[in-house]
Order: structure tokens, then sequence, then C-alpha cells
């Protein structure tokens, strides 16, 4: 017989996420909040400072979309296991998310990535599994060059290769500069993550700091513009201990949404996150309304444009000489940038061939659509 649902407060708010988000979704996002309500609501202990198995978490996160939706009983069980407390806290997660679209990481407060789990708040870009994916894929790109160079240097009876700069332009959370840090064969890179905004760059060090266990590279993160003419930025990008740095690589998830694509997002992008994550505007501003038309960007490729230009002002659009030619630098990608769809990958290669990159490469994403181009100079 089944049992007796009166008293579920768990089907109520099933409902209400039902009818905000669809059936499937809200299945899928209340199992999450559900067991975030478990493990970190009302026990004292809170997100920043519990202990988890990171593997175990990042494979949590591969599964539970794949996980059939609870039954009547297993929510009943759910509702029978929650606090008081915790069912308080369902009840206004639940209200943020239907009545104020705040979205499900914001509520939740972390979103895994790779090895690490990072923090994440309003108003820094939340980390997708898009950049995720590509991320890893570089990384293991990198790791497999990193290991070749490293036998060949065995093999002549050279020392240990010197390790990959890696700089990361918009950082953001940090996400990807964690994700290279982590991933990435042990010593082999130094990643320097770089950003404008000091919400964002606080964020960054958070996630260092929460996620140092897990870093076997050095990295680190500053403020930077780089929206200034490029001729100045050499000299700001550096680590904290050292006068200037040279620079192997340029990766980067900048803003590439168009004006009129931003103008269709969801509510619960458009009124949390930051629009300068999202949309490529002129420097200094923050809102495009208040930007004459014709200064915006209709392609959403401009800051790809300043990222080429970047590489080109950094040396990346060169061959190697004496010692880095060991390095072997001309199979590895120079400038790798997220973009959105295949006219955008059509303008970047454009972009990055007119820059000095004479090869390039597209990645799709696991949704078959193109996200990454790589430039290389061959």
């Amino acid at each position: 017989m089944p049992r007796c649902q009166g008293n579920n407060t768990l089907l109520p708010l099933l409902r209400k996420l039902s009818e905000s988000l669809g059936e499937q979704q809200a299945k899928n996002e209340l199992r999450w909040l559900i067991d975030h309500a478990r493990k970190d609501i009302g026990d004292g202990i809170s997100t920043l400072q519990h202990t988890t198995s990171h593997s175990a978490g990042h494979k949590s996160a591969r599964l539970w979309r794949d996980q059939p939706a609870r039954s009547a009983d297993e929510i009943q069980r759910d509702n029978d296991r929650l606090t008081s407390v915790q069912k308080a806290w369902l009840r206004q997660a639940i209200a943020d998310r239907t009545e104020r679209h705040k979205p499900l990481q914001y509520i939740i407060g972390e979103q895994q990535f790779g090895k690490t789990n990072i923090i994440v708040r309003p108003p820094v870009l939340i980390p997708r599994w898009e950049t995720e994916e590509w991320t890893l894929r570089l990384a293991e790109l990198i790791n497999s060059h990193t290991d070749s160079v490293r036998d060949s240097h065995l093999q002549k009876g050279l020392g240990d290769p010197r390790p990959l700069n890696i700089l990361e332009a918009c950082t953001g959370s940090g996400c990807v500069a964690l994700g290279l840090g982590s991933e990435l064969t042990d010593g082999s890179a130094r990643v320097l993550g770089v950003d404008v905004s000091d919400d964002a760059l606080q964020l960054a060090m958070d996630n260092l700091v929460f996620n140092q266990m897990l870093l076997g590279n050095r990295t680190q993160f500053a403020k930077v513009d780089l929206q200034q003419p490029v001729h100045t930025l050499p000299e700001q990008l550096r680590f904290a201990d050292e006068a200037k740095a040279g620079w192997d690589m340029i990766v980067s998830n900048p803003p590439y949404v168009t004006p009129s694509e931003y103008r269709d997002l969801e509510a619960d992008v458009r009124e949390w996150e930051d629009i300068r994550a999202l949309v490529p505007l002129p420097p200094g501003t923050t809102d495009p309304q208040t930007v004459p038309s014709g200064d915006l960007d209709p392609s959403g490729m401009s800051f790809v444009v300043q990222l080429a230009k970047l590489a080109r002002e950094l040396g990346l659009a060169g061959r190697d000489r004496g010692e880095d030619a060991e390095l072997r630098l001309d199979s590895l990608p120079r400038l790798v940038v997220e973009i959105g769809g295949a006219e955008q990958a059509q303008s970047a290669r454009q972009i990055m061939h007119d820059h000095g990159l004479n090869s390039t490469e597209v990645w799709k994403d696991m949704a078959g659509t193109d996200r990454v181009v790589l430039g290389y100079f061959k």
C-alpha cells in the first residue's frame, strides 16, 4: 500500500519547480538540492569548510544527470530524513529558483570542474560543462606533449624541460586556470589567470585557497585590463615574484555573446551573471543600453581580436629559438579561445590567421557545436 503523502513537503516543492522548469529538469534539480541540503545544511558545516573526496565528487557530478527520477516512495523517504531546518532551506531555495530566477549553482554555492570544486557566487560567471570539457581535453593534449618532450630530454641526457607558461585571459572564477593547474603533469606548467573584475579576482583567489591541495602546478591570479593597448600589456602580465614572463600559450573563455543573443538569454543568466563576462563591450562600460548601437560588436568577436593581437605582441606567432626549440612548441596551440558556433569559429580562424597564427583547428563540444578554436604557429 502506498505510504501516506499528506505530510510530504517535497511534493509541493517539486510541483512548483516543474511549473517553472519542466518536469524532468525539476526532478533533477530537486535531487541536487536535496543532496546539498542533507550534506551541508543544518549540521554546522558550511560549503567552504566541508572536506570531500574531490575525485568522488567529480564522479557523482557526471552521474547525477543520468540517474532515474526519484519515485514517490523515494521522495517520501527524503522527506522523512530531512530536518526542519533543511526543509526550510529547500523552500527558500526553490522560491529563489522559481521567483527570482536565481541559478542553481549560485543557490548551492559550488560547481564541480574537473578535479576541482569551484565556489560560485554572483555576479561571476558560472562554469559551464562546455568549458570544462575543452579544458580537460586541452590538459590531455598538453600532458601528451610534455611527457614526450620530457622523454626526449632524458634520452639526450638533458635536464627536465622548463615548465610551460600559460596565460588564462578572462579568468572569472578561476576554473580554467585551476583546472589546468590540477590536471597537468606536476611541475610541467605555470598558470596565470587575469581578469579586470574585482569580484572575479576575489572569487578566483578564494578558489585557489579552496583547491590548493589539488594543484601540482604553480597557479596565480592578477588584475589586468586586457582591453588596454596591447603594447602596454607585456610588462603587466607576469608572475608575482618576477620582473617579466615569457609566454607559451594563451587560453580563454572570453565574452563572445552577441548583443542580439544576449537579449534572448534566459532571466537566470541576464539577471545574475556579469554582462562583461558574456558580451564584449567597449572599455569602461557595463551596460549595452548606454552604448551607441554603432559601437557594439554585432559579431561578438572583438575580444577574440584583442587576444590575437596580444598573442602576436607576446611573440606567440613566431618560431622558437635557442633552448625553446627543444620544447617543440610548434606542435602546441599558442592561442585557445572558446566561441559559440560555426559562424564564430570561422571568424576566429580568420582572425588568428590575420595575426600570424598560420594553422588553426576547431573542436566541437559533446552537443556537436563548434566550441573552441586553437591557433598554432608552424
